[in-house]
């Protein structure tokens, strides 16, 4: 028993030491995934390799993903479902703003992953293996058709309904709830994979003759491209200029000038009304000529809601200016909404150009970064220049209170005659046109103002009769007598 107890501890080491040798280590995955409206990619890091999963969140025709910021020269792997169950896949590369065509030798090839599940009645999910680059965070593109191409690697492909960047962290841990490998998919029969490797193999063959170099953009691109760049020129002039210009100068000129009203009229109606609207009817021209759906990205929702917020504020400003008023009422709650809707629009209307500038895959990173650092400088100097007009809000209620710089207060002209001046002699009247000459208006426009010309006006009688009439407001003044 001795004996036992002293070989027992040597025993529950050896235990130990072979368990380690047969339990299989677990190894923590790594990967990232990002989702947008339309579609889902899910990377997963196997040793040398990488498992991208597409998954569709829409009526799916295609989808793709490029190993690039923007859409020139970036290798593509593009992925559809054929009507037999089986996947295409695609490696293809443009030149610039035209169709991508396929690369006989890709940087690195793609090749079909199993865990594919095509079937209609969920959501898509197509998937490939390609070889792992240096590179820990992927800048990736992505771009989502709903136009099925034939079977064929080579076949056309219809312009995608939305694209745009993304970037995808290798280096992350991914748990087992979040391991998009491990989730259960439907895997196609032996026959669907097979016929699907040897179709995803031609992507890899000789291009279809004439696609050595990219063609010319057709002419309905170029029309295309042209309405976009309107639409964006002419909704930035607008949203981002135009309106915020109008802000200000209600916001500081009011204390300076009667006028501020016109002014700030003259840019939203006859300026600004105009540009925006031609701008906007353009956003879903450019839709419509390329068949796509309306309505289904942010920046499509996001259009509609700023436009609408911009077509309340217009009719809240015409109310304001068609009902006064009431007594000792200066600023109604109607007033202050219409100053915090304005600044609601300019704010969303910010957001809205930054969205349309990094979904544009066109413009390239480095455009894309200029500009979306434009829109937060300008968004940054509109608030500064904003918030110090505030400084003058004393003075502003003081005016109103008087009735000074209101553009909406109806107050009559009165005309306060001079007296007449009498003269005896020459001299006399000499000395009084002196005199009048040097009381001449100062530009202050007081009712003391006259003017009379050197030599005088001889009325009836040697009477001097030439006065001025001027037209001054009267504002209310109170008078506290201790």
């Amino acid at each position: 028993m001795i004996v036992f107890l002293a070989l027992l501890p040597n025993f529950l080491l050896l235990l130990l030491t072979l368990s380690s040798y047969c339990i299989p280590e677990v190894s923590t995955l790594q990967g990232d995934s990002w989702c947008g409206t339309l579609m889902c990619v899910d990377a997963t890091v196997n040793g040398s390799l990488v498992t991208y999963e597409l998954r569709s969140l829409n009526q799916l025709g295609w989808m793709a993903i490029g190993f690039g910021s923007q859409m020139a020269d970036t290798p593509m792997v593009i992925l559809w479902p054929n009507a037999n169950g089986s996947v295409t896949l695609s490696q293809r590369q443009a030149s610039g703003l035209v169709e991508p065509l396929p690369v006989s030798a890709p940087p690195r090839r793609a090749t079909l992953s199993n865990r594919v599940d095509p079937s209609p009645g969920v959501a898509p999910v197509l998937a490939f293996d390609i070889a792992k680059n240096n590179d820990t965070i992927q800048q990736l593109i992505w771009a989502f058709g709903v136009t099925p191409p034939a079977p064929d690697p080579s076949a056309n492909i219809e312009q995608h309904l939305d694209a745009g960047p993304l970037s995808l962290n290798l280096t992350k841990e991914l748990d087992d709830d979040d391991n998009p490998v491990s989730s259960s998919t439907t895997i196609p029969s032996q026959s669907d994979l097979t016929a699907s490797s040897l179709t995803a193999t031609g992507a890899a063959g000789t291009p279809t003759p004439g696609a050595a170099s990219s063609p010319p953009p057709s002419s309905a691109s170029a029309s295309h491209n042209s309405v976009l760049v309107a639409h964006a020129a002419l909704s930035a002039a607008g949203f981002l200029i135009l309106l915020p210009l109008a802000a200000l100068v209600a916001r500081w000129a009011r204390v300076f000038t009667a006028r501020w009203f016109r002014v700030h009229w003259f840019i939203n109606v006859i300026l600004a009304i105009p540009i925006i609207l031609i701008g906007f009817a353009l956003g879903p021209l450019a839709v419509a000529q390329q068949g796509k759906a309306h309505v289904v990205t942010v920046h499509q929702i996001c259009g509609v809601i700023v436009f609408a917020l911009f077509v309340m504020q217009v009719s809240l400003g015409t109310l304001i200016y068609m009902r006064l008023p009431k007594e000792g009422r200066i600023h109604p709650p109607r007033n202050i909404a219409h100053g915090m809707l304005g600044l609601t629009i300019i704010g969303v209307s910010i957001f809205e150009t930054k969205n349309g500038v990094d979904r544009d895959v066109a413009l390239g990173a480095r455009s894309s970064t200029i500009i979306s650092t434009l829109c937060i400088v300008w968004a940054v100097a509109f608030a500064a220049s904003y918030a110090v007009g505030f400084i003058f809000i004393r003075r502003q209620l003081a005016q109103e209170r008087l009735g000074w710089n209101w553009p909406l207060q109806d107050v009559t002209p009165i005309s306060i005659p001079l007296r007449e001046r009498e003269s005896t002699s020459d001299g006399a009247r000499r000395r009084a046109a002196d005199r009048d000459e040097r009381a001449a208006d100062d530009g202050t426009h007081d009712i003391f103002s006259y003017m009379l010309p050197r030599g005088g006006a001889e009325g009836v009688g040697g009477v001097s009769a030439m006065a001025e009439m001027r037209e001054v407001q009267v504002a209310p003044v109170s008078i506290h007598i201790a």
